[in-house]
């Protein structure tokens, strides 16, 4: 079953829990925060935005990469030339969480305990953000990545990311949250307009983090989200295929939104 759930990471930060799927999707409600009207000029307004996050994309992965990832494997965006820099950087930083999940969470998970104040996250010169659950979710998170066997890495694929990237405009014109979109469109509808998904599908949602290892490890840590529905999907080996999309919004002032699927032709 296809599920939508809300955890409130901090006040720029709401990540939305999405389970992976076997041949069927169905939504479950959520509470999002209610959309925001449209004044004129918002649509123009939120696209100048998306642009501006994409050329001032966050920190590139690659240029902090240990020597344990190799960079053909890890980079399969490689050539790809639909891709943004930032939508690239987000698919090679799943895929060293996913080709070696202990090697992540030793580099880049273990050295955010000592930001960690109780219910308090503070990375150095930043506002702290209030979590639901402390550290214990990110040790729970890193005692699940030292035992899990390495995965293989995603592949993008044009159709995902163009369904990816729909949801993502959409929100940041509306500033809405959550799966379904303003045409009441689910994940499913939105990745089968571009092509045929098999074998397993489904959605991620992170709001209010803007480079990439930021919403990769926000969304493997899950706080607050009982299922933890994104770790599940970031370390589904069921998955082969995935499509990125990093953009404004006018809430949470980043989004970015991942689409993954078993097989997609």
């Amino acid at each position: 079953m296809y599920t939508g759930r809300f955890g409130v990471l901090l006040v720029l930060a709401l990540l939305v829990s999405c389970e992976s799927i076997n041949n069927a999707l169905s939504d479950v409600n959520s509470s999002p925060p209610s959309p925001v009207n449209s004044p004129e000029g918002k649509e123009s307004r939120a696209q100048a935005k998306n642009d501006q996050i994409r050329r001032n994309a966050g920190q590139a992965p690659l240029d902090s990469m240990s020597p344990k990832w190799n960079k053909e494997t890890v980079d399969t965006t490689a050539g790809v030339e639909y891709l943004t820099d930032s939508e690239r950087q987000v698919i090679i930083e799943i895929n060293m969480a996913r080709t070696d999940p202990a090697e992540y969470a030793r580099s880049f998970l273990v050295p955010l305990r000592s930001y960690y104040r109780r219910t308090l996250l503070q990375y150095p010169g930043e506002i702290a953000i209030l979590t639901h659950e402390g550290i214990r979710a990110l040790d729970e998170c890193i005692e699940e990545l030292q035992v899990t066997k390495p995965l293989s890495s995603l592949s993008p694929k044009k159709g995902l990311t163009l369904a990816a990237r729909d949801h993502a405009r959409d929100q940041a014109i509306t500033g809405a949250a959550g799966h379904a979109g303003s045409d009441n469109s689910t994940p499913i509808e939105r990745i089968s307009r571009y092509g045929k998904w098999d074998i397993s599908a489904g959605e991620n949602i992170d709001y209010g983090n803007g480079d990439a290892r930021r919403i990769v490890t926000s969304l493997l840590i899950d706080d607050g989200v009982t299922s933890r529905g994104h770790r599940i999907n970031l370390l589904n080996g069921a998955f082969k295929f995935v499509g990125v999309s990093v953009g404004a919004h006018d809430v949470y002032r980043y989004m970015c939104v991942m689409d993954f699927a078993g097989s997609y032709q």
